[in-house]
């Protein structure tokens, strides 16, 4: 009995000894898991999870590991948005289109870099600013308020102020049903096929107008011819002259159009080849000698070393004889000069007249198709009016360009600019 009684204490302080024990373990595992939870915290924020994982308790190492799978799975899965975001972004930012992206509040989430140009912004929209800040442009605004508000797409054309002055498709998409959704405005730069089907119409125009004119004349005089002119001796022969001219202006205008079609080919070629460019204009000066001669004009030809060109030969020789042609036809007294000239790098052909001149507001249209300065006086000389067109898409045709001067009263100069190797 009094045996046992040594054994209290013993086992109290057993006990004691158990309960301080067993706080500390409580305490190092509450301290592990307070790391642990910090360092799933930082890592949430960003951390490294090698770094961040380091808890220090190998009974943890099971959650230890866990948790950086988890990371693992996460780093993958951001690093495979991050390449699909990229990506996107690197689309829209060569898309010839402008995208925008606005969301149910009519803020800007994402602009292009090419709906920042056509919409004529100085610099990109910062992020959640308001559309009807960043582009004032009541078309636009309408069609984004219709879209959010009745959840169909929106699409019509519209006008962006220059310069340059632009027209755009615009076509506004929500994104879902939801009423309160985002949508996104789609902006295609329609201005060069604006011009083009200005063109178009204006040179279909321009055909029939041109046309109109020798076929009224070739079907009055033969329907004159045959309601008995043919019996008039006196009248037959000029009415059979008149034909024959309006028939050789028509084979000439058809001709004209046939080459320009050839020239403004997407795959037209430059069959390039060595030759003397003052040699040539020399040649085509005397081809027009005579005409030169019979409106009592003086014609310059070219003087000076010759200039060697790799070129359309063929191309090339059509252009300076166009541009002499015009020169004599619209020259009533005085000269016709032709120089050749070249650098290093280019080389040239002006044709100078003494003729009337060209006004200063028609510079700049003389070589469109059909584009005539006095209309009534060209005809008269039997231009079609493609002349100066078909030297300006040759002269394109090579890399150069086509210019004039003039003074109105005192002549005019024309200048084919060509390189000095084929383009």
């Amino acid at each position: 009995m009094h045996a046992g009684v040594p054994m209290l204490p013993l086992a109290f302080a057993i006990v004691v000894a158990l309960l301080v024990l067993a706080h500390a373990v409580a305490w190092r595992r509450r301290r592990s898991a307070r790391r642990l939870a910090a360092a799933v915290e930082r890592i949430a924020d960003g951390a490294v999870p090698g770094v961040a994982l380091d808890v220090g308790d190998a009974e943890l190492q099971p959650l230890v590991r866990a948790v950086r799978r988890l990371c693992a799975a996460r780093d993958q899965r951001e690093h495979a948005l991050r390449l699909d975001r990229d990506e996107r972004e690197r689309i829209l930012a060569h898309m010839s289109d402008g995208v925008a992206l606005i969301d149910g509040g009519g803020r800007v989430r994402h602009l292009n870099p090419r709906a920042v140009e056509l919409l004529g912004l100085a610099r990109p929209a910062p992020v959640g600013a308001a559309l009807s800040e960043v582009a004032r442009m009541p078309g636009l605004l309408e069609r984004v308020e219709r879209c959010r508000a009745t959840r169909h797409v929106e699409d019509g054309r519209m006008t962006v102020p220059g310069p340059p002055e632009r027209t755009l498709r615009v076509t506004v998409t929500p994104l879902g049903a939801d009423p309160d959704g985002g949508v996104v405005v789609v902006l295609q730069d329609q201005s060069e096929l604006e011009r083009v089907d200005h063109i178009r119409r204006d040179f279909v125009a321009n055909v029939s107008h041109e046309l109109r004119t020798p076929l009224t004349s070739l079907r009055g005089y033969a329907e004159t011819l045959l309601a008995g002119g043919l019996e008039d001796p006196e009248h037959r022969e000029r009415f059979v002259q008149v034909i024959r001219e309006q028939s050789m202006r028509l084979q000439a205008m058809t001709e004209d159009l046939l080459t320009l079609a050839e020239i403004e080919r997407p795959d037209a070629a430059v069959r390039a080849e060595p030759f003397d460019l003052r040699g040539l204009a020399r040649g085509v000066v005397e081809t027009f000698r005579d005409a030169a001669v019979r409106r009592a004009l003086h014609v310059v030809p070219p003087d000076g070393v010759p200039v060697p060109i790799v070129a359309d030969r063929a191309r090339i020789e059509q252009a300076v004889s166009n541009l002499v042609d015009n020169a004599i036809k619209y020259t009533d007294r005085g000269h016709v000069a032709v120089r050749v000239g070249a650098d290093p790098v280019r080389a040239w052909v002006e044709v100078e007249d003494s003729g009337t001149g060209i006004p200063a507001e028609d510079l700049e249209r003389v070589f469109e198709r059909f584009y005539r300065v006095d209309k009534a006086r060209s005809r008269e000389r039997g231009g079609t009016g493609l002349g100066l067109a078909i030297v300006r898409h040759v002269a394109e045709l090579h890399g150069g360009r086509a210019s004039v001067t003039s003074v109105v009263g005192g002549g005019s100069t024309f200048r084919l600019e060509l390189p000095r190797a084929a383009a």
